[in-house]
């Protein structure tokens, strides 16, 4: 059933919505100021040259606290409506210097509300880390934001639009010869300013903002279901005197957690535990169902960690795991390498309750590591299937840990990871559609590309050495083309011949950077002697295979070694 979604959308002029009777806030959750010079000189550049109002965009406010409080938070549009108050305190500055009372007028009509006993407030209040620096600088009609000290990022870039503006305001009414034209020029800026036009989306219920906000076409920075969360948490865990438990502990997530991935995180960790959904719709339910807020918190704290490691951690963090720290984080940097992160569903259900597990998870790790190679890095399939089971598994295995008796859940977690081990085999390819597959892995030129790759050509080598012990650094060793990619002075193929199979992984091998730089565009014949040295077991077994094709190494060569490799790869490297 859908839900109905309660709002108020028209199109009027920012007359009527910034310069209206009403006061307007930046909630807490919100951004901080990020305009740039680029998207400020657009602005400008519009607002100058078109005489007739334009269109500036969507905003959303949500009207459900005003008559408690009696300011409408800005849910989208804050970059504007802060921009555009700048400009308002530039042409105010500009004014002052040359008739005090337009000046005046200007800061009581733009930039604050004058009450009938002559008290200013502000007409906006950014968000906590710009609203000291706006009060001084901004509301405050002797505010000088040329000699403003900024003391942050999102100060300075505050401060760096406002030059700008100024500047390029500045330019223009230095066109004018009198006091009058010069004045009336201002006028003309503000005029412009107040017919632009907008379209006013009000909501009554901030659990709509997100939905809305999908489907409007904004020019503001993207809000995300992580913005409307910490909102909602702040809003339920008020500072006390002295602290201000809500933000200082979502700072300690938002340090575990690139700002990129904070979205996924909230909805890979409310997947792993309480119910597979979309994140459409995520905000609404969690909404719905949390009732203790600070516990949410504190848990969206712990798994930060969790998922912290999946992501960037290193070999060292996984030493809590004892001895199959190594293992796991094995694996766990693989899927790394791979740009796999669907599993991390059920991975942060796993690292969460791995102290009452009571049995050995390196198993289904690198389960989970091999199928995602062939499922997602080779055969590129759907994730959806594959995230619904790796949630149901996480949710059955939370369920196990917390409700199960002690001496019971060994056992049931084993048997929970041999059905989601059945379950994957089930979505995996066949080995014909992985060898065609594989046929197709190649050298791409990028940093994931380069990672892919030696992941690939290590992997295997270590099966060639019949050890699961070896490891290679990837910090000390080259890619190598064995047929270079610049053929050789003398060689009768040209680089557009060999680009359709040269850098595919079957003329691919691994060598340090000492050999790589040696052998440089070498012919094969003058490369062999330095892979001799080479300490790599696939490089060392290539030399043997290059003799016996008395060197000759050319597109068929490459295929059959691809091919044969896919083999290996198939039945025993990522064999599940």
């Amino acid at each position: 059933m859908q839900t109905k979604l309660n709002f108020y959308a028209k199109d009027k002029p920012l007359s009527e919505v910034l310069f209206s009777q009403r006061k307007y806030r930046i909630p807490r959750y919100q951004r901080p100021y990020a305009w740039d010079l680029e998207e400020v000189s657009e602005f400008w550049d519009d607002l100058k040259d078109n005489e007739e109002p334009y269109f500036l965009g969507s905003f959303i406010f949500n009207t459900e606290t005003q008559d408690e409080d009696g300011f409408v938070d800005v849910i989208d549009g804050q970059q504007r409506l802060l921009t555009i108050t700048v400009l308002c305190a530039t042409l105010r500055d500009l004014a002052r210097d040359l008739d005090l009372e337009t000046a005046r007028r200007y800061h009581r009509q733009d930039i604050t509300f004058e009450d009938r006993g002559g008290k200013c407030s502000p007409r906006i209040l950014p968000g906590d880390s710009l609203a000291d620096f706006f009060k001084k600088y901004v509301h405050d009609f002797e505010g000088d934001l040329i000699k403003a000290q900024q003391n942050t990022p999102e100060e300075a870039r505050l401060k760096q639009v406002y030059n700008y503006l100024r500047e390029k305001v500045s330019e223009e009414i230095q066109r004018h010869t009198s006091r009058e034209k010069k004045l009336e020029y201002l006028e003309t800026i503000r005029n412009r300013v107040s017919k632009l036009v907008v379209i006013n989306v009000e909501i009554t219920q901030e659990e709509d903002a997100y939905e809305i906000f999908e489907t409007t076409n904004a020019r503001g920075l993207e809000l995300s279901i992580a913005d409307l969360l910490k909102n909602l948490i702040f809003k339920k865990l008020k500072p006390t005197d002295d602290k201000d438990f809500a933000k200082e502990t979502w700072q300690e997530i938002t340090g575990n957690i690139d700002p990129t991935q904070l979205r996924k995180f909230i909805r890979y960790f409310w997947i792993s535990k309480y119910a597979f959904i979309s994140e459409k719709k995520l905000y609404r339910e969690i909404k719905k169902q949390i009732v203790d807020w600070q516990g949410m918190l504190l848990d969206l704290h712990t798994n930060s960690a969790c998922y912290n490691k999946l992501v960037e951690g290193e070999e060292s963090d996984f030493q809590e795991f004892g001895k199959h720290g190594y293992k796991i984080y094995d694996s766990v940097f693989a899927l790394r390498l791979m740009g796999i992160s669907q599993c991390y569903v059920f991975l942060l259900s796993v690292l969460r309750n791995y102290e009452g597990l009571g049995t050995d998870p390196t198993r289904i790790f690198q389960i989970i590591e091999k199928f995602s190679f062939q499922y997602f890095a080779i055969c590129k399939q759907s994730p959806n299937k594959v995230e619904k089971i790796y949630s149901k598994s996480a949710i059955e295995l939370e369920h196990i840990c917390k409700e199960t008796r002690k001496d019971r859940i060994a056992g049931e977690v084993q048997a929970l990871f041999t059905r989601l081990d059945k379950s994957l085999k089930g979505l995996a390819p066949s080995e014909n559609v992985f060898k065609e597959k594989f046929e197709s892995l190649s050298y791409k030129n990028s940093d994931d590309g380069r990672r892919l790759v030696k992941y690939v050509l290590s992997r295997i080598d270590r099966f060639l050495s019949k050890t699961e012990e070896h490891k290679i650094d990837f910090n000390i060793v080259n890619i190598e083309h064995i047929l270079s990619q610049k053929p050789p002075k003398g060689s009768k193929l040209t680089k557009k011949e060999i680009k359709p199979y040269v850098n595919k992984i079957g003329n691919l091998t691994l060598v340090s950077k000492r050999i790589n730089s040696r052998v440089q565009n070498g012919p094969i014949s003058q490369k062999i002697s330095e892979y001799e040295t080479s300490n790599v077991v696939m490089t060392q077994q290539l030399v043997q295979r290059l003799k016996d094709l008395e060197f000759k190494w050319g597109e068929n060569e490459i295929s059959q070694r691809q091919n044969d490799l896919a083999v290996i790869a198939f039945k025993h490297v990522w064999s599940i």
